[in-house]
């Protein structure tokens, strides 16, 4: 599950994930998002706080289909998560076209601090 919170900082895509995200999740929720804000604002920075129950992305989303693909972002923070998550951002954040960081929860305010920091830059 995908869902829109209250902006954390202005003109930053803000979400939450739980368990299995979905390819309506993408299409229904965060493409349209972008796309708003991206002609608003000129720019994608995404804020996406998870809880530990994140399982990642139904198989049917990824298996070749084209259904899901990371779309264009100035910059990326993920947030929480299982442990799995950290990891998984470390691991493939040097291979995306934007900054992408990831925090623990406990230090959300950093977070938040860092994509605030970016989506001025981007201005």
């Amino acid at each position: 599950m995908l869902c829109k919170i209250p902006d954390i900082a202005k003109g930053v895509i803000s979400l939450f994930a739980s368990g299995r995200l979905s390819t309506e999740d993408y299409g229904q929720i965060m493409q349209p998002l972008i796309e708003s804000y991206r002609d608003t604002t000129g720019k994608t920075c995404i804020y996406v706080e998870a809880d530990v129950l994140l399982e990642g992305w139904q198989h049917e989303s990824l298996a070749g289909s084209g259904e899901v693909q990371l779309p264009n972002f100035d910059a990326l923070v993920l947030v929480g998560g299982p442990d799995w998550f950290g990891n998984a951002v470390r691991l493939m954040g040097p291979f995306m076209q934007g900054e992408v960081a990831w925090y623990p929860l406990e230090q959300k305010a950093l977070a938040v601090e860092w994509i605030a920091v970016r989506t001025e830059l981007c201005e």
